[in-house]
């Protein structure tokens, strides 16, 4: 049976030859393998999820900076059914305190989304969750979440333009073409 680092150290304590150093090095064996649960650094996406025909729902978005100093995140929602993808809603959040937490609350309707969470400056250290909600209320019971254990790096380009800024484009007529 293959022992975690916290039982093996529990079990080297009890053994005579076992000294200090083999703890510390036990204990950094921890640190890196806690460190792999580390935030990702710069912008996070949930990746694709769809909403049925006919509903319009919240989507609730939560961002935690665990990095050092304050941070802005832009939260943009993106229709992924759209060719090239568009955003629909986006909420600024500004001045997120160390370990703090904001959230914002996004609109949609049917279709393929996309939540994509955009730190500045753009390696801050985030951690994020999304809730979509049924009907057009946050306080609706949550239809699914996504957690941050299953954010994704941004794959596509949607923190590359227009940073600066924060637009509310609707594709309904080019998705209809």
């Amino acid at each position: 049976m293959l022992k975690t680092p916290v039982c093996r150290v529990l079990d080297l304590l009890e053994d005579p030859r076992f000294g200090l150093r083999e703890i510390k090095d036990e204990v950094k064996d921890i640190e890196r393998a806690l460190g792999a649960l580390t935030p990702v650094k710069g912008p996070l996406s949930t990746g694709p999820f769809f909403i049925p025909c006919g509903q319009k729902v919240a989507v609730t978005a939560n961002v935690q900076n665990v990095g050092r100093g304050c941070i802005d995140v832009e939260v943009k929602l993106f229709d992924i059914e759209c060719c090239p993808p568009k955003e629909v809603d986006c909420k600024l959040l500004r001045d997120i305190g160390r370990c703090c937490a904001e959230d914002a609350v996004l609109c949609a309707s049917e279709g393929i989304f996309e939540v994509v969470f955009c730190p500045k400056p753009d390696h801050a250290a985030i951690r994020a969750f999304v809730a979509v909600h049924e009907g057009h209320s946050s306080d609706s019971e949550a239809e699914y979440v996504i957690m941050a254990a299953d954010m994704l790096p941004v794959v596509c380009p949607f923190c590359k333009k227009d940073r600066d800024r924060c637009r509310r484009d609707r594709c309904e007529d080019d998705c209809d073409s």
